[in-house]
């Protein structure tokens, strides 16, 4: 940049400016590529006016208005005494003088805005990020920037940005969810818990983290999928589930029949080998109108079952069967208790 531009721009940012200033600006501004002379100005310029340059008050644009008509009547002194003509919005004369008054309103408010303009160019805009959450007895389906389908389940929330980066696509869960990622070898599609963070490029998946749970599961009903935890790492394909306790970080992979696992997206339930606990808890999630439970004593019980659309009454009638277990209802609320 010419170094008699460079000061010009200079006395702008510091509103110290005269109407010659103002002229060589708009002359250097008016190509198409007149954004390439904001890049050019030194970053000092643009630090020091937004350090200087006051909050815009209606006192304050108008002594920018007084200022650019004092300019004007000071470089009209400057010419030659001539006859008075007014002159035509067609001449190259009035365009610049109106271009100049609005300039010294507009291009010293503006400095700021140009300044932060010019620095968006040049330094990474940090995503946005989303949440979508369920209410308890709510599952609800979307898509993510990249196609990627997921099922959110009961009392759960996803934290996901606005739009994937260039080199990874990661989400936070907080919950269960079903996730059919669309493949993309460049990018690894990664799933982040408190417990776990989970890796693949393309696959279909179910997590499952709810935080009053003991145990955590991933299950993998399609493609591959690798599993950091705190105390190792588990390499899963088809049909196969790494089971996590939270409590000890101990955990143990098995073969299942992963389809069962994510029953829920169709309204189902299915225990295998569940504790009472976690039953109990499901139960309270998935049908938040009553409450279930459990009377102070020992259950080493461990539920196994399948319950298309069921109610709860059907589903407990189920387990006390299949158990010994006892279950009371009072009002809306179920209690389950040992066998006697």
């Amino acid at each position: 940049m010419d170094q008699s531009l460079k000061e010009a721009w200079s006395r702008l940012a510091n509103q110290d400016y005269t109407i010659e200033d103002l002229l060589l600006i708009l002359d250097s501004v008016k190509e198409d590529d007149h954004l390439q002379e904001f890049y050019e100005v030194d970053d000092g310029v643009w630090n020091n006016a937004l350090a200087t340059t006051l909050p815009l008050t209606k006192e304050r644009e108008q002594e920018y208005r007084q200022k650019a008509a004092q300019l004007l009547a000071a470089y009209e002194r400057k010419k030659e005494v001539t006859p008075v003509v007014m002159p035509s919005p067609r001449t190259g004369r009035f365009r610049k003088l109106f271009y100049a008054a609005a300039a010294a309103v507009m291009l010293g408010l503006l400095i700021p805005s140009v300044y932060f303009y010019k620095k968006s160019q040049t330094e990474p805009s940090i995503p946005q990020s989303i949440e979508m959450a369920t209410r308890l007895g709510e599952v609800k389906s979307f898509t993510l920037p990249d196609a990627t389908i997921v099922t959110l389940n009961v009392g759960s929330r996803i934290i996901y940005p606005e739009k994937f980066t260039a080199d990874e696509r990661v989400v936070e869960l907080y919950g269960e969810a079903l996730f059919e990622v669309t493949s993309d070898p460049a990018r690894p599609f990664i799933v982040k818990n408190d417990n776990m963070q989970i890796r693949v490029l393309g696959t279909v998946f179910d997590v499952k983290a709810y935080t009053e749970d003991i145990y955590a599961t991933v299950s993998v009903v399609s493609g591959t999928v690798e599993v950091d935890l705190k105390g190792g790492k588990a390499l899963l394909e088809q049909n196969q589930q790494v089971k996590i306790n939270k409590v000890n970080g101990h955990f143990e992979k098995h073969t299942v029949d992963a389809q069962k696992y994510a029953l829920w997206t169709s309204g189902s339930l299915y225990f295998n080998l569940t504790p009472i606990q976690e039953v109990v808890n499901m139960l309270n999630r998935s049908y938040p109108e009553m409450k279930v439970e459990l009377a102070p004593g020992e259950y080493p019980n461990l539920i196994s079952g399948e319950h298309e659309n069921e109610s709860l009454h059907f589903v407990l009638t189920s387990i006390v069967y299949s158990t010994g277990l006892q279950c009371k209802k009072q009002g809306n609320k179920y209690t389950i208790s040992p066998k006697k």
